[in-house]
């Protein structure tokens, strides 16, 4: 075996190990579904031959619940490869060559086989990267177009077809995520990075970019005047201390939200529910915040007031200006 076949077969284990066996049913196949089964095979070969595969594929498939056959599934594959499915054509060829191996239909096994491995070069891989602080949390779970990954395929390269693919990551007491992929053929590995999941009411970082100094040539100097040093640092401080009680009652509102919703499932200070749990932790680290900045806050208040109140009084004329970039003050003080 080359080492890309094998690399293939070990990227597609999940599908391909049940392949190597005769598909089982579940249960035999009544009358009416035998009937319901080849009146669709019947009309999917129709269709296929006035080229509407897309509208066959589905018959096929019903065709193929109902009444499974390694012929329905040769059908199928075609089907899959006539509409650039050609991943899924790969996958069904394979399943067709195992389904007829198990009847003893070596012809139809060989055909199916020899389609599988001229397709083979020809697929696309999507790869589903996690990042180390997403393995870290307990409960990740992972989805592509809505069937869930096991862990075992993470970092691992899978037969995908061409199209958008969308990925989808959650975990007990963080925000879900969701991504999209686009993959493209024929051939080519597509890599798509699961990042890690912040916890749910949880505060984000603040980065502030300060505005780069300017160039060129300075201005001259202007008379001095304005608001006076204490002035100036008793406005800053009232700006904080204004900030700091908006945060605050931001926060202390969102702290008791996440509390009266851990409430509905705990039992005072006993919970066992998920639910109540991430409620409650959101519920503690609002409330922190809330304190801290209620604290700030009201610092920065008295402090402004008191730096105001000191400060040397001048004769002073200003005004208030609306500007895009907010509200400025100007004058002589």
């Amino acid at each position: 075996m080359s080492a890309r076949r094998l690399r293939f077969v070990l990227a597609g284990f999940g599908a391909v190990a049940a392949l190597t066996l005769p598909p089982s049913r579940s249960r035999a196949a009544t009358p009416a579904d035998s009937a319901a089964a080849q009146a669709l095979f019947e009309q999917a070969k129709r269709l296929l031959k006035e080229g509407k595969a897309a509208e066959a594929c589905p018959k096929l498939e019903e065709s193929q619940r109902l009444d499974p056959g390694s012929g329905t599934l040769l059908n199928l594959a075609r089907c899959y490869e006539q509409t650039d499915r050609v991943a899924s054509a790969w996958n069904k060829y394979l399943e067709a060559a195992a389904a007829a191996a198990g009847s003893g239909n070596v012809q139809r096994e060989k055909e199916a086989r020899a389609r599988a491995a001229t397709l083979r070069p020809t697929l696309s891989e999507l790869v589903i990267e996690v990042s180390a602080d997403a393995k870290a949390l307990s409960g990740l779970e992972l989805t592509r177009d809505g069937e869930r990954v096991g862990q075992a395929q993470w970092g691992v390269p899978i037969p995908a077809d061409a199209g958008e693919h969308r990925i989808a990551a959650s975990a007990p007491g963080h925000e879900s995520w969701q991504g999209v992929v686009v993959v493209k053929g024929p051939g080519g590995t597509f890599a798509a990075t699961v990042p890690a999941l912040p916890p749910v009411g949880g505060v984000a970082p603040v980065h502030v970019n300060p505005e780069p100094a300017p160039t060129g040539t300075a201005e001259p100097a202007r008379p001095s005047g304005g608001l006076g040093t204490q002035r100036t640092v008793a406005l800053a401080a009232g700006g904080v201390g204004v900030v700091g009680v908006v945060v605050g009652s931001i926060f202390g509102l969102k702290s008791k939200s996440n509390h009266d919703e851990a409430e509905k499932y705990c039992d005072g200070s006993r919970c066992t529910d998920a639910r109540g749990i991430s409620a409650g932790n959101a519920a503690h680290s609002a409330g922190n915040v809330s304190t801290v900045a209620m604290i700030i806050g009201g610092v920065g208040l008295a402090a402004g007031v008191t730096l105001w109140l000191t400060a040397p009084k001048a004769p002073a004329s200003a005004a208030l200006n609306l500007t895009p970039r907010g509200v400025e003050l100007r004058g002589s003080f």
